[in-house]
């Protein structure tokens, strides 16, 4: 009888004492307030732009012919791009631009941490300055790589015979010196 009693005893103090002490930890206010996780649920994931090249060819998943002045006689040009820190499957966008006229939007996706990847322009376009973005999911520019395509040699030395023939002063008769 009296371990039935003592056992009654010692598990009410240790029942009220469990009790009372979730009740102090309720009554104190908290020190830290929660963060809140919407925000982070909501965030897009860190992406970073570690190369970026305009290039003429893509051999073994890599940028081949690397510039910035290409030949219109090339069939294509290409923007190679590796992207780092995505933590699930995303993507940027190659945006092409030829001076301020926006050509192309090409939606790659980007399927892990370390993802290679690219996009090309078929060189048909007219001659001058062109540049590619960058860009992610929520619109920020990761960076941007600027080319030139100009006109393949035996075209530039043919505009430049035309150019030279309007260019030569007509012959005009000169007054004679008088003696």
């Amino acid at each position: 009888m009296f371990k039935k009693t003592l056992f009654v005893l010692l598990s009410v103090l240790i029942f009220s004492g469990i009790c009372f002490a979730q009740e102090e930890a309720a009554e104190e206010p908290m020190e830290e307030p929660m963060e809140d996780t919407s925000a982070v649920v909501a965030e897009e994931p860190e992406l970073n732009l570690e190369e970026i090249a305009i290039c003429n060819a893509i051999e073994d998943r890599q940028p081949s012919g690397v510039g910035t002045v290409f030949s219109n006689d090339l069939e294509k040009i290409y923007c190679f791009t590796k992207i780092t820190g995505a933590e699930d499957t995303t993507s940027v966008n190659h945006v092409w631009y030829m001076g301020d006229t926006q050509l192309a939007s090409v939606n790659l996706p980007i399927k892990s941490a370390s993802w290679r990847t690219w996009s090309s322009k078929t060189i048909g376009m007219s001659l001058g300055k062109g540049h590619v973005e960058i860009v992610t999911e929520g619109g920020d520019v990761l960076g941007k790589a600027e080319f030139e395509i100009q006109a393949a040699q035996g075209e530039e030395e043919a505009e430049e015979a035309m150019e030279g023939k309007a260019e030569e002063p007509e012959e005009t008769e000169e007054p004679a010196e008088k003696e």
